[in-house]
């Protein structure tokens, strides 16, 4: 039976969120804006080879309400950058949303990362001997990243370093997905890094540094504790550290890569491959980073990459993979 299909597609030249005096982006879309454009192709390609009736409405990414879907009456409708708690969308919603590795996208029922339907999923999948796995490795291992990296390279003089790459306090994973806000959680760790003598490496976010100067000025209290800007290639942070702690950002996903211990403090994509940190006893986090068993903190990454990208991600470069849609 052929569908009614409704799209909203973000404008691609406007921000995503509201801030105010808004100025249309004239020029070529940045990259990572492309491969939104090329997600919302592929799934009308899709939907239209299957005889399937689709709408699009193109628009303001925060001017989508759930009024849309009641006026077209869809069997299904695409929602962008957002979830069903607040969306508060129809049953037949389903939110699609960029993943880190950019022209990879996931659509669920609930949301996306750590409110994704999938989040506390365990990883059944037919083994695929970590063919996946080192195809993202490569990438990592030749600079790749969501966001454009600089070339600088870190020299290490600190020996065993925890990397904190931090995130936006004001980012909807943050407000949606953790308990704990990028203050507290950086906080806690500089404090207890400088009372355990522990290098800690705290890295600004690329995207609105402005954003976190008041983390910079608790951070730099602490004789123990490095603020880096954006100027060094993030992978040659990653690889030299002890262990990377994130909330929920996708530099998890990124550290895998790399074989070093993740410790995640907030709900995200990959729950499971990580190790669950407790922002109250990070002694007892700091044991499981040191006694973790590398090579089954390895397996679990591959089967985590194996799943997330074959089952769970659609590829906006491979019109094969919506095929997953039911």
């Amino acid at each position: 039976m052929n569908k009614k299909v409704l799209i909203l597609k973000p404008r691609l030249d406007l921000p995503f969120k509201k801030f105010g005096l808004e100025i249309a982006n004239t020029g070529r879309l940045p990259d990572i804006r492309v491969h939104w454009k090329n997600f919302v192709d592929k799934l009308i390609e899709h939907h239209e080879r299957q005889k399937d009736k689709v709408v699009v409405i193109e628009e303001q990414r925060w001017k989508f309400n759930n009024a849309l879907p009641l006026l077209f009456s869809p069997d299904i409708t695409y929602v962008p950058h957002v979830e069903k708690h607040n969306f508060k969308g129809l049953d037949n919603c389903r939110y699609y949303m960029q993943t880190v590795i950019p022209w990879l996208f996931t659509i669920d029922k609930l949301g996306w990362g750590g409110g994704a339907s999938f989040a506390n999923a365990t990883y059944n999948v037919q083994d695929d001997e970590g063919k996946t796995f080192k195809r993202f490795q490569k990438r990592a291992e030749d600079g790749g990243s969501k966001f454009d990296q600089p070339d600088g390279e870190f020299v290490n003089h600190l020996g065993d370093y925890i990397f904190v790459p931090l995130q936006l306090p004001h980012d909807e994973t943050i407000q949606w997905h953790s308990d704990v806000s990028v203050e507290r959680f950086a906080e806690s760790i500089a404090k207890w890094g400088a009372r355990n003598n522990i290098p800690i490496i705290f890295k600004n976010h690329p995207i609105n540094p402005g954003s976190l100067q008041h983390v910079k000025a608790m951070v730099k209290q602490y004789p123990n504790c490095l603020w880096l800007e954006h100027d060094l290639n993030i992978h040659s942070l990653i690889r030299q550290a002890k262990a990377v702690y994130v909330i929920n950002s996708g530099t998890g996903m990124e550290s895998m890569l790399h074989e070093v211990p993740v410790v995640r403090f907030g709900m995200c994509e990959y729950n499971h491959a990580a190790i669950l940190g407790d922002i109250m006893n990070l002694k007892e986090t700091y044991y499981k980073v040191c006694n973790a068993d590398k090579d089954i903190m390895v397996d679990n990454y591959k089967q985590f990459y194996n799943w997330f990208v074959n089952l769970i991600c659609y590829d906006s470069t491979n019109l094969g993979s919506f095929m997953k849609l039911k």
